[in-house]
């Protein structure tokens, strides 16, 4: 059995594909509306024998959407092809130099189709099956976005206290967006209020705003208790406000919240200054984190 992602936005293309491709049983079909949605398939764990892409897409174009692929180090060894109307000798030359396996011409002939899909499928590798990579479910993902070395440093102390976390950084809002419109969705995003370019009020509004991004959970850390300023960025819908410096306490419970474990006993090594909690104003949902 192989297993095909068709990705192409014109539900009459993808009908006409997916009957020419009935004359193959064996090839089992995927399907996504758009080049986001793939993207977002392909984050969560799907892994198809073959991706083949339409080349114009609303959100993200095929063109786009391979080259997110081969910056990814989980999903630049997937066999891309892509399907198209343009016969631009400097856009196949460009899909040619992101290693495309093949180069479909619209509208499909379907003997051409079959003949150029089972040359691609049977020069590609042997793979183990499944075809979705399996997550390790004890492992969870937190985006850490700080500009200042020695916050990080502290951070990643006290976050590596949790068994279990992979911790991803970021230097700016930028950067952070930057990874987050690449594919990456953590577990939790913990921000840095106060940074340059972007700061954490900023990057927030820019994730609450991106429909792919707008359901991630954010944590903001900051030394400020300006209540309306706490206010404004709960009315974004963030799950914590931790002041600085870092409780340890207070981000061990925070990080437990994000992966749906009970706040537990107290470790020992839990000690130290305690920072007073800042209640989130009463507007966040009854599921957010008091801290």
């Amino acid at each position: 059995m192989k297993n095909l992602f068709l990705v192409d936005d014109d539900d009459l293309e993808r009908t006409a594909l997916k009957e020419i491709l009935k004359a193959e049983p064996d090839w089992q079909l995927l399907e996504a509306k758009d080049g986001q949605q793939a993207l977002d398939m392909l984050c969560d764990g799907l892994r198809p024998h073959l991706c083949l892409f339409d080349l114009r897409m609303p959100k993200i174009g095929g063109m786009e959407l391979l080259q997110r692929i081969r910056r990814d180090p989980t999903l630049k060894q997937l066999h891309v092809a892509i399907a198209s109307a343009t016969r631009d000798r400097d856009t196949v030359i460009a899909l040619s130099r992101l290693g495309i396996s093949g180069y479909l011409l619209k509208p499909y002939a379907g003997d051409k189709v079959l003949a150029q899909l089972r040359q691609i499928i049977a020069a590609l590798p042997i793979v183990d099956e499944p075809v979705v990579v399996t997550r390790n479910l004890l492992s969870k993902t937190v985006l850490m976005v700080e500009d200042d070395l020695m916050e990080r440093t502290a951070l990643t102390s006290i976050i590596n206290q949790e068994k279990g976390w992979d911790i991803i950084e970021a230097t700016s809002g930028v950067h952070a967006l930057a990874q987050l419109r690449d594919g990456l969705r953590p577990d939790l995003c913990l921000i840095d209020l106060r940074m340059p370019q972007m700061d954490g009020l900023a990057l927030l509004e820019q994730i609450r705003s991106d429909p792919a991004l707008q359901k991630l959970r954010v944590a903001i850390m900051s030394g400020e208790q300006d209540r309306s300023k706490i206010l404004s960025l709960s009315k974004l819908g963030i799950s914590d406000y931790l002041l600085k410096p870092a409780n340890p306490v207070k981000l061990r419970a925070a990080l437990r919240a994000a992966a749906g474990l009970p706040p537990g006993s107290t470790p020992a090594t839990d000690t130290g200054t305690t920072t007073p909690a800042v209640p989130l104003p009463a507007a966040t949902p009854p599921s957010t984190a008091a801290v």
